[in-house]
C-alpha cells in the first residue's frame, strides 16, 4: 500500500517479501554485513531490500542465485509505516535534484572498477531528506518495484516484523539469469 506524505516523499506499509540467504534466515531483519555494498548502500550502511510480490522478490535475487549456486529463501513481512523517496515519481525525485535514472546504472560494475555507483548518489540525497527509505523502479519486470528501507525498528522509523514462514525460491534450470 502506498499513500502521500509531502511532495518529496510517500508512505508506505503492508506486506513485502524479503529474500536472504537460506542459512541466514534467522538474520532476515539484520543489516547486510559491514563489509558489504548494493545498490542503494555503502559498506556500513543500513539497508532492507524488499518486494511488494512474492514473484519479484525470487526475480530479484535469481541471478545471484544463478551466480553463486546457494540456496535463498523469501520471508514475508510486515512493514509499518514508513517514509520514503518513490523514484516512480519523476516530480518528487526533480524536487530532491535526483536523477532517478541513475538507480539503473550498473552498480556492481562500477565498485569493480573502482567508482563509485552513481545510485549511491540517490539513496544518500534520500537519507539526508530524511527519508526511512526509497523505493527503486524494477530493472527486469515492467512495472515492477523494490523497497530498500535505510531504517526500521528503531526509534523515529518504520516497524517491520516477520509475517509467516520463509519459501525456498526455485529457479527453472534453463530459464534466464535473472528470473524464474
Amino acid at each position: 500500500m502506498t499513500n502521500d506524505i509531502s511532495p518529496s516523499l510517500r508512505m508506505v506499509s503492508g506486506r513485502f517479501f524479503r529474500s536472504v540467504l537460506a542459512d541466514r534466515v534467522d538474520d532476515v531483519l539484520k543489516s547486510p554485513s559491514p563489509d558489504s555494498a548494493g545498490r542503494h548502500h555503502r559498506p556500513g550502511q543500513a539497508v532492507l531490500y524488499m518486494s511488494p510480490q512474492l514473484e519479484w522478490a525470487m526475480i530479484a535475487v535469481s541471478g545471484y542465485i544463478r551466480e553463486d549456486g546457494r540456496p535463498r529463501v523469501v520471508v514475508p513481512l510486515i512493514v509499518g509505516e514508513a517514509h520514503v523517496l518513490d523514484q516512480r515519481d519523476e516530480h518528487a525525485c526533480s524536487l530532491l535534484g535526483i536523477d532517478r535514472d541513475l538507480s539503473n546504472a550498473q552498480w556492481r560494475q562500477a565498485l569493480m572498477a573502482g567508482r563509485e555507483p552513481p545510485s549511491w548518489r540517490n539513496a544518500d540525497v534520500a537519507r539526508s531528506a530524511g527519508a526511512d527509505g526509497i523505493i527503486d523502479r524494477s530493472r527486469m519486470i515492467p512495472g515492477g518495484w523494490h523497497v530498500n528501507l535505510f531504517r526500521w525498528n528503531e526509534l523515529g522509523g518504520p516497524s517491520v516484523l516477520v509475517a509467516g514462514k520463509p519459501v525456498l525460491i526455485q529457479l527453472s534450470s534453463d530459464g534466464p539469469k535473472w528470473g524464474l
